[in-house]
């Protein structure tokens, strides 16, 4: 409700009674006065219920030093994007004020502190490849989704995640054994697998030892690959293989392996991994791994559990997955090349 003087409660009152006795109505004062209804209403059901246009309770306390003007300053430099957080706002927007002041009056003001999504850098060149990109495959329905195979490799850690982890814990117990994340000198080990997703299920998993390159890579196809394309009956005349930009994907070697074979490659533009559905597939897959009662404690024993949690993904999972290739499409056209919330 808009906040009223005590002289536009008084002009209210003074409309609300007429010569002729008959009270005015509601939506003629209000169209009188340019309030809107229901500030007429509560105007007068408070003069009504404390019978004096004083009614406004008193606010306890000091009053606050940090103004509106100074939200709407910050929320301000927030949305222009020359802050990045609460204390880059009250360094620009407000000096004199707490950093922690501004946190409280944006949390309240609906903008509270959230974790910074991770996404790859997209320049102008990449912006303009994804939405070009999206033009030329936007009309693919799941059908033809189906026919592309999606390849990728991947980095699993002895010791988990490389990033933050969170523990629920009481004060004073940081350094019981199972609330500290525990590392080793050197990282503990880790594997780098190769796989690929069919729309029927997954594939072959390749451990890769030591650096990839060209003709590495070019191995890793005839084994891997075409041992795929064998177990699901495919053709590889019949398939659309799909890989990123990466040197070794697109080294002359691994163009005349493909044409050598007949398998047809999508283009794809640079720094676009929302595109690809089998990165959820590498998610799924550590959340398993590390889910695992016990743990790997060696790289033969991860490798181990690698296989035996990637073959146990079901064909369902997969389908879901290919299920949602047209939506992704559709929203990185939405976003004209830019990020898109896959």
């Amino acid at each position: 409700m808009v906040h009223l003087s005590c002289a536009k409660r008084a002009k209210i009152l003074e409309l609300r009674h007429t010569p002729s006795g008959k009270p005015r109505s509601i939506s003629e004062i209000a169209h009188i006065t340019g309030h809107c209804r229901e500030t007429v209403r509560l105007a007068l059901q408070r003069v009504g219920e404390t019978g004096t246009l004083h009614y406004d309770k008193p606010h306890p306390g000091r009053p606050r030093h940090f103004t509106p003007r100074d939200l709407n300053h910050c929320k301000l430099v927030l949305a222009r994007g020359e802050a990045q957080n609460a204390t880059e706002a009250q360094h620009l927007a407000c000096p004199d004020r707490s950093a922690r002041t501004v946190r409280r009056r944006l949390s309240e003001a609906g903008l509270p502190g959230r974790v910074r999504r991770e996404k790859p850098y997209l320049s102008p060149l990449n912006v303009r490849q994804r939405r070009t990109w999206a033009e030329d495959v936007g009309n693919w329905g799941v059908e033809q989704w189906k026919l592309v195979v999606f390849p990728d490799e991947s980095k699993f850690n002895l010791f988990g995640s490389d990033g933050r982890q969170w523990v629920r814990r009481r004060v004073g117990e940081e350094f019981l054994d199972w609330n500290v994340k525990k590392k080793v000198q050197g990282g503990g080990g880790s594997i780098m697998v190769w796989g690929c997703i069919t729309a029927n299920r997954v594939g072959q998993l390749h451990q890769i030892n030591g650096i990839i390159y060209a003709k590495k890579y070019c191995a890793i196809l005839e084994q891997s690959l075409l041992g795929t394309l064998h177990d699901h009956h495919l053709s590889p005349s019949t398939i659309i293989f799909q890989q990123d930009n990466d040197r070794k994907h697109t080294s002359k070697l691994a163009q005349c392996w493909f044409e050598d074979h007949h398998i047809t490659v999508l283009p794809w533009p640079s720094s676009s991994p929302d595109m690809n559905i089998i990165e959820h597939v590498w998610g799924e897959l550590k959340r398993r791994v590390h889910a695992r009662n016990p743990l790997p404690r060696n790289r033969e024993e991860l490798w181990t559990a690698l296989q035996e949690e990637w073959y146990g993904l079901s064909p369902a999972f997969i389908q879901s997955l290919y299920d949602s290739l047209p939506r992704r499409v559709k929203a990185l056209k939405d976003a004209k090349g830019s990020h898109t919330p896959y």
